[in-house]
């Protein structure tokens, strides 16, 4: 059984995971008693996760450790040092368009799941926006068109117009102004969160979220993807995707359902 490599000194067989899993239950981020990479920065506040909801901490590109982006998937020695070279970020743009020299869109994407660019309500452009949950693009427009903010309560007060109670929650943790080196992310149990959850998703109309609900009970972010590409194409799937996760079953999971895991990297599932 191949070994699962973590970077504080924790090697973990995939038994050993799932066991893990188990333990806490068998969901996305709730598996906290093992190494994952989100544990390098504290449990989230759990005050801020609605029900049908699990917790996942992104990094402040501009303030988190190299411990902490260690952790992400993917990331060695020679990205850390790519990380660091273009702080100060002023956008997530920025962090795309330099990382991108380097790797791909899909791995530029997956390193994006773990990491965030504290936004500045006044000079934030629509992808850096974007960053906040719930925010979409139209999402984005609107706060755009209210600049400049006299603080970020006024602010914060426009957002919760676009986005839900619990998303407006989350924001502050993504201001620059009071960002810390990490923030709180919220994704939705697929066979247990509500349709109003649901609805809060960038892109999920009515008829969107009574196909998730058609496919239900989901045993696989597979089936996930292949039921849900029937009618958006695979960027929409995978924007739906940052919100959602399907439940871990340590004894049948394949490699990417495991991957919905923090810090699971496809050698790890594998």
């Amino acid at each position: 059984m191949p070994a699962i490599a973590h970077h504080f000194g924790t090697t973990l067989t995939r038994r050993q995971v799932t066991a893990g899993i188990a333990a806490a239950g068998a969901g996305l981020a709730l598996a906290r008693s093992v190494s994952f990479a989100q544990d390098a920065s504290g449990t989230p506040a759990a005050g801020n996760i609605p029900t049908g909801a699990a917790a996942w901490t992104k990094f402040n590109l501009n303030a988190a450790s190299n411990d902490q982006f260690l952790t992400i998937p993917g990331v060695g020695d020679k990205m850390l040092d790519e990380f660091n070279e273009y702080k100060p970020y002023s956008s997530i743009l920025q962090f795309r368009k330099e990382i991108g020299k380097y790797v791909d869109d899909s791995e530029v994407s997956a390193y994006e799941a773990y990491l965030f660019v504290p936004v500045d309500p006044n000079t934030a452009d629509s992808d850096t926006l974007q960053q906040l949950a719930g925010v979409s693009g139209d999402a984005a427009d609107q706060l755009l068109s209210a600049v400049p903010y006299a603080d970020d309560a006024a602010f914060l007060t426009v957002l919760g117009s676009v986005v839900s109670v619990d998303f407006a929650a989350l924001a502050p943790q993504y201001l620059a102004s009071t960002s810390a080196t990490t923030a709180t992310w919220v994704k939705f149990n697929l066979n247990s969160a509500s349709d109003d959850q649901f609805l809060t998703i960038p892109g999920v109309g009515d008829k969107m979220h009574r196909e998730f609900n058609e496919y239900k009970p989901y045993t696989s972010i597979g089936q996930f993807r292949q039921e849900i590409g029937k009618y958006v194409d695979d960027a929409q799937v995978a924007a739906r995707e940052r919100y959602i996760f399907v439940p871990v079953d340590p004894a049948s999971a394949d490699e990417a359902t495991l991957q919905q895991l923090p810090g699971v990297s496809a050698d790890d599932a594998g």
